[in-house]
């Protein structure tokens, strides 16, 4: 099925894409009814963001929740004006912004996009009053954040070695073994320098836990690498 859109620019850089049909279609596709009573396809909007661009930044409340369909996002919050620590990484589906900015507060973290971001979006100007009345909306956002507090939290991402982050991500995103995630973004998410992310992946093919090849590498010995992102083997 092709589905026609048309394109424009807001100005938060984002394209919003003028299509009900294609809201409707990724509504059912992705199953984001639900998440909430309310009527999704009457309130959403559909927005793209282009790789390096903002979807909500620590310094003002959101303009809008999201639901997260396609790309990749990191969520991060800075130390110092200078350094930065990675609170975690986003993929489809995800929800964005029902933080803080559904309260009407300001973000505790800022959250970028890794690539070119599809989401179905809610105006919070136009139905913040609407999304804190819906039981199963607020019931969803409580679920999200109990899940992301118990996996990935700050805490785990500044003080477990790089050694246990790396094995920890690389298992998360690999395909039949195969990690060819981009190595940029990698140093980004991990909150390390990209010389030191090369020399542990050259430790790891060192212990035979990777094997490098031209698209990246593959997963060797799956048990030793779990070991060294503290997986228990049962």
């Amino acid at each position: 099925m092709i589905l026609k859109a048309s394109f424009h620019r807001e100005e938060l850089k984002m394209k919003k894409i003028s299509s009900r049909e294609l809201i409707n279609h990724y509504i059912n596709e992705f199953h984001l009814q639900q998440y909430m009573d309310t009527p999704l396809a009457e309130i959403a909007e559909l927005l793209v963001f282009d790789r390096d661009e903002y979807l909500i930044r620590v310094t003002e409340v959101s303009r809008y929740f999201y639901f997260l369909i396609s790309g990749r996002v990191m969520c991060f919050s800075y130390a110092n004006s200078e350094r930065f620590g990675c609170v975690g990484y986003l993929q489809p589906v995800a929800m964005l912004g029902e933080s803080a900015s559904l309260w009407n507060e300001l973000p505790t973290a800022n959250v970028k996009a890794l690539s070119e971001c599809t989401c179905i979006a809610i105006s919070f100007q136009l139905y913040r009053p609407v999304l804190m009345k819906d039981l199963r909306f607020l019931q969803s956002v409580c679920q999200v954040q109990a899940s992301r507090l118990k996996k990935d939290g700050l805490v785990y991402a500044l003080i477990e070695p790089l050694d246990t982050r790396l094995a920890k991500f690389i298992l998360q995103n690999s395909h039949e073994d195969l990690f060819t995630f981009k190595l940029n973004d990698c140093a980004e998410i991990l909150n390390t320098s990209y010389r030191h992310l090369l020399r542990t992946l050259k430790k790891f093919c060192e212990e035979k836990a990777l094997e490098k090849i031209r698209l990246g590498y593959r997963i060797a010995d799956r048990k030793l690498l779990e070991k060294t992102a503290g997986i228990s083997s049962l």
